[in-house]
């Protein structure tokens, strides 16, 4: 956070000296009693102009503070360096970047599984037990350590594995507060600050320009859309501690050997990830059963897995699927108001017309897909037809889709069909976002004259 700050105020000075250069040398003035004189009398108001320069270092910088600040990875492995941890920071925050609501479906599968810890624990009658203590136990925040005389080493435990284990009395409910987990965070109140007021700078700038008639560029409306998604990241996220870097340590009083024994012919198959996968196996993950389905390495490869990944798949219900939904779908639209944006040719006007349409459609389509898909493996295709045509049937149905459930082997996502309808989504998609990423920087090369105007109550504003 030192550098950062360091960083920030490195770019308040260099803003300074960049308009300071850029803006014209003034002529100097006269006054009666000293014709040599160089200095100006009275009053004088900032240029009516921006430059290239100004658009591409607001935009640029609004999109590095917000990716910065809005991630809240998982607590890294024990032996990880501060460099690989610094390049998981940056290769996240590219993602942010070139895919936004990649991190937004990220951060809201988190905010659902902590939502349903909660209530788990709150129903086993564990009161203090809150969002905060979630996120902390699911980002990898508690080391387990078996008791003595097992053959099992440390490893990290879900919200879901500590739920077992306190109910089954292999474990004492850990007696931390709410506050003791956040002093482990390490939130910087000035870079949020500074990033909330980049936040209102843009798109108070947006504003202004579509009210006054000015032109827009292409890079201030990607960086508005990204901006969007970032706050919608950021809700998912308010209350997960950010850049924790070592687990609190939960002594067991019993071996791994014991608690498998005891639940029987569930744990009976050899682990993946760690020795209480039968309770949660974290996954689906993108590391866990994408790459491993597409036969690409994954890391870390040690097991028991030595940190939790920041890449597992939602599995939302209700309003927090539909919060989703709105959110990438507002990303994606944001793209469209730049229909009957002024472009250098009308080749780039019509590709990003489609480029757009394809973002959004291809948004809608996965929609569809996944819900349909969802409400197959569920049964709510087949609750939804018995209700409008055999309501006398529909109990014994459904006791019967819940009994074949329960004998049913859980099928390894992702399935062969599922995959492979997705995926000409997904180049579609990459096609579509990689010309929007070069158009912003392609369209500087020739702006419309307004687009350089500031708008008259803008330049007032103070700003990085």
């Amino acid at each position: 956070m030192c550098i950062l700050r360091f960083l920030l105020i490195w770019s308040t000075l260099a803003s300074g000296l960049l308009t300071t250069i850029a803006c014209p040398i003034l002529p100097a003035a006269t006054n009666s009693t000293s014709p040599s004189s160089t200095r100006i009398i009275g009053w004088v108001s900032q240029p009516s102009n921006r430059g290239s320069i100004d658009i591409i270092w607001t935009c640029l910088f609004t999109i590095f503070i917000c990716t910065y600040t809005v991630l809240c990875l998982n607590v890294p492995s024990s032996d990880e360096s501060t460099f690989d941890i610094v390049c998981r920071r940056l290769f996240w925050m590219a993602i942010a970047i070139i895919g936004p609501e990649f991190v937004l479906t990220y951060a809201s599968g988190q905010w659902g599984t902590a939502k349903e810890s909660v209530e788990l624990f709150h129903a086993a009658g564990y009161q203090s037990w809150t969002m905060r203590h979630a996120f902390f136990a699911d980002m990898g925040g508690f080391l387990l350590i078996p008791a003595t005389g097992g053959i099992g080493k440390p490893f990290r435990i879900t919200a879901k594995h500590l739920h077992y284990l306190v109910q089954r009395k292999y474990l004492d409910y850990p007696d931390v507060s709410q506050e003791e987990l956040w002093d482990k965070s390490k939130q910087d109140t000035i870079t949020k600050i500074i990033t909330c007021f980049q936040i209102f700078y843009l798109v108070l700038q947006c504003i202004g320009r579509a009210v006054q008639g000015l032109e827009i560029t292409t890079m201030e409306l990607s960086a508005l859309a990204i901006v969007v998604c970032t706050i919608f990241t950021s809700v998912c996220w308010l209350r997960k501690p950010l850049d924790v870097r070592t687990p609190m340590k939960l002594y067991m009083n019993a071996t791994v050997e014991q608690v498998l024994l005891e639940a029987g012919d569930v744990a009976a198959k050899p682990y993946k990830q760690t020795p209480l996968d039968f309770i949660d196996d974290l996954c689906p993950s993108w590391e866990l059963n994408v790459q491993t389905f597409m036969k690409l390495p994954t890391t870390p490869r040690e097991r028991p897995i030595t940190r939790f990944g920041n890449d597992r798949f939602p599995n939302l219900k209700g309003y927090q699927e539909l919060f989703l939904c709105f959110a990438t779908l507002l990303y994606a639209a944001i793209h469209l108001a730049g229909w009957n944006f002024s472009f250098p040719t009308k080749l780039e006007l019509v590709l990003w017309r489609v480029s757009s349409m394809f973002l959004f459609g291809n948004t809608v389509l996965f929609w569809v897909c996944e819900t349909t898909s969802s409400w197959y493996r569920n049964g709510r295709w087949q609750r939804i037809f018995y209700r409008a045509f055999k309501p006398s049937k529909l109990e014994d149905v459904e006791k019967a889709r819940l009994a074949r459930r329960d004998q049913q082997v859980p099928k390894v996502l992702p399935l062969r069909w599922e995959f492979w309808s997705i995926f000409p989504l997904a180049v579609t998609y990459g096609a579509a976002r990689g010309y929007l990423i070069a158009e912003v920087f392609l369209e500087l090369r020739s702006l419309q004259p307004n687009a350089y105007v500031n708008v008259n109550w803008s330049a007032f504003i103070p700003h990085v």
